[in-house]
């Protein structure tokens, strides 16, 4: 944590004269000393050539993976063209296209949000505004039955805004119907707090969150709302470092932060901070004003969510349900890509897995309800929108495919099953098209990340996210499809967390039972760890026994069981994740934060995750031991190495 000197350096730093409001610079935002008599706009710093040389090398490594991938998939459909017969005879062949063809797919779509034009080299005006021009804000502060204490230290935090206090509000919305937090707000005695609590009546829907936001707005005239967590704490500049950005812009409806977390655990094993998201993707999507809402960090202009009837309640969740909407209208978004919020991740395993499938459940039921408005020919959205709004929903689904993949490949090894057919030139053809795409994908992949804080690390924990919550995606999507009225329900993450830190204080059952009990989130990925190394030590053995009668054949079984085994490390993530939890509990929250006279306070940015040495096992496995595989055996296949020790010379 920070002393309190540096605390107040920092705040020194970032004062403004007192006649006006600015954006202080940052590495998103560039902005220089402004005249305090007038509103204006600062002149374009020099263009960060560097970062645009960087951003370039990108995407050729990019476009260079999607064409060796395309490449790859045109030569293998060619030689089944030329194989009818051998095709038909091996029609888990026509599977495993299929997969790498909406892998490919996914490849492209993925790809956009990598070759758009980041504004990292071309920073936004710094804005400043008059004092008199300062308009009215109210900020939303959600309540659903967290510990009382957690909406206290973000009321207060939010109390000490740099800002004048005849121009703001915390608007605190209990829908938890916590008196005790009614207490505290009446007894701050404050005109800049008001404790709302709304009325629910049976039998009508009450639209959790969404209608907890709206109520607010029936009870707020203000020009700007803010929408934050019950647990985010607002730095003191939130307010001045946001505002210009939208209010001298129109069009602008709502302009976003990202999030950051006082108790992510040391190397973010679950991939809470969604480095990727906030650090590449939301900038990226930043530069055509399309950049959604995440839910907290974001102020709205009151008047264009009165256009659209405020926040939507189509889906669970409202945030980016209602920033589609908005986009729709012909309006767009700023992404500032400041550290100006910090809040609670989940404390559990099990309510970190309830709030991803509830993003997942989210994005289905926005998609079933507004894919005819925002796809359809009478559609606003540009085309980097409509594959925006697409691909929310969109990639949730690839774990079908990943499920469809990892069971194929079990089943080919196990029965025996060839995965090649052709001549023995088709066979070495298609195995160097293959390694030169993995090779390409596996560069470029590594290129993106370069830059981001703790670029290995986070790499890696968004790669083994990418497998290990494919059972728990799988289960929200068949949720879905078969019971989709029973995904409109909502269970506040810190309820789960109550419960499952409660559970924890029950006498324990006997050993085996206790295993069972305590590991039953991730029975799913045990038993898909224990098949695959059954089933790759037998097919290992197996061809140990032949000595290279058939290499093509013995290649790809090599290569099946080397993929199976690299899903299997990051199958092992949860499982590591609940028997070693994290060293944090709930009742520390308080001692993980900076007190100055009882107001939450932290510093910009230092709340980054932090370095793990368990990192470093899966950057062996998944980076560097998988591009010597497949540099040797490109190197092998174009030299024709293998007929040294093949037999038969079958490739």
């Amino acid at each position: 944590m920070s002393s309190i000197k540096d605390l107040e350096l920092q705040q020194q730093q970032q004062e403004t004269p007192p006649s006006d409001l600015s954006d202080p610079s940052d590495s998103h935002d560039s902005s220089s000393p402004s005249s305090s008599n007038s509103s204006s706009l600062h002149p374009i710093p020099t263009p960060h050539w560097g970062k645009l040389i960087w951003h370039t090398i990108i995407c050729i490594l990019v476009c260079a993976h999607i064409a060796a991938f395309a490449n790859y998939l045109v030569y293998r459909i060619y030689v089944y063209s030329k194989h009818p017969g051998e095709l038909a005879r091996r029609p888990w062949l026509i599977v495993l296209t299929t997969c790498e063809v909406i892998y490919f797919a996914s490849s492209v779509i993925s790809a956009a949000d990598l070759v758009l034009p980041p504004r990292i080299w071309r920073p936004r005006q710094s804005l400043s505004l008059n004092w008199e021009e300062l308009p009215t804000v109210d900020i939303f502060l959600p309540c659903c039955k967290e510990p009382t204490d957690v909406p206290e230290d973000s009321i207060q935090a939010a109390l000490a805004m740099d800002y004048p206090k005849h121009q703001f509000r915390v608007l605190v919305l209990d829908d938890g119907g916590d008196d005790e937090l009614k207490r505290y707000c009446e007894e701050l005695e404050s005109a800049c707090v008001k404790y709302l609590r709304r009325k629910k009546i049976p039998g009508v829907p009450h639209n959790f969150k969404c209608g907890n936001l709206n109520y607010g707005l029936e009870h707020s005239d203000a020009e700007f709302v803010v929408m934050m967590d019950a647990d985010m704490i607002l730095h003191p500049s939130f307010l001045k470092t946001l505002l210009p950005h939208i209010v001298k812009d129109p069009k602008v409806s709502f302009v976003q932060i990202p999030q950051s977390f006082y108790n992510l655990p040391v190397g973010d094993p679950l991939n809470d901070a969604c480095g990727f998201g906030y650090e590449r993707v939301m900038i990226h999507r930043d530069t055509f004003g399309a950049a959604p809402c995440v839910g907290t960090g974001a102020i709205f202009r009151r008047k264009h969510l009165d256009e659209i009837g405020g926040f939507q309640p189509m889906s669970i969740t409202e945030d980016t349900m209602t920033a589609f909407k908005l986009f729709n209208q012909g309006f767009k978004s700023v992404y500032l890509n400041r550290k100006l919020q910090i809040g609670l991740t989940p404390w559990t395993f099990e309510g970190y897995i309830k709030q991803r499938q509830r993003w997942c459940q989210g994005a289905i039921q926005q998609f079933s309800a507004t894919w005819r408005e925002m796809l359809g020919p009478k559609s606003k959205l540009s085309l980097v929108l409509k594959v925006s709004f697409f691909w929310h929903t969109g990639y949730y689904f690839i774990a079908i495919v990943n499920l469809v993949m990892l069971l194929l490949f079990i089943v080919c090894l196990a029965l025996h099953l060839d995965l090649m057919i052709g001549t023995s030139h088709e066979a070495r053809r298609v195995i160097i098209q293959l390694a030169i795409f993995l090779i390409f994908w596996r560069l470029s992949w590594i290129s993106v990340w370069l830059g981001l804080p703790q670029s290995i690390q986070s790499r890696n924990r968004d790669e083994s996210h990418f497998w290990w919550m494919t059972p728990f995606f799988l289960q929200t999507i068949y949720k879905s499809i078969f019971s989709y009225s029973s995904t409109f329900t909502f269970t506040p993450t810190s309820s789960i967390d109550r419960v499952a830190a409660q559970a924890k204080f029950t006498k324990q059952p006997a050993l085996i039972k206790f295993f069972l009990v305590k590991l039953k989130h991730v029975k799913v990925h045990i038993i898909y760890i224990l098949l695959v190394l059954a089933v790759v030590a037998y097919r290992i053995s197996w061809v140990a026994k032949q000595r290279g009668r058939n290499c093509s054949h013995d290649f790809y079984v090599i290569a099946m069981s080397f993929f199976l085994l690299s899903t299997c490390t990051h199958m092992l993530v949860p499982i590591v994740y609940i028997l070693c939890p994290p060293s944090y509990k709930p009742g520390q929250r308080k001692g993980l934060l900076h007190y100055k006279e009882k107001v939450p306070h932290f510093v910009e940015g230092d709340h980054l995750p932090k370095w793990h040495w368990s990192a470093m096992f899966y950057e062996a496995i998944a980076n560097v031991v998988v591009v010597i595989f497949w540099v040797a055996a490109l190197v092998i296949a174009v030299t024709k190495a293998d007929r040294q020790w093949c037999k038969t010379g079958a490739v």
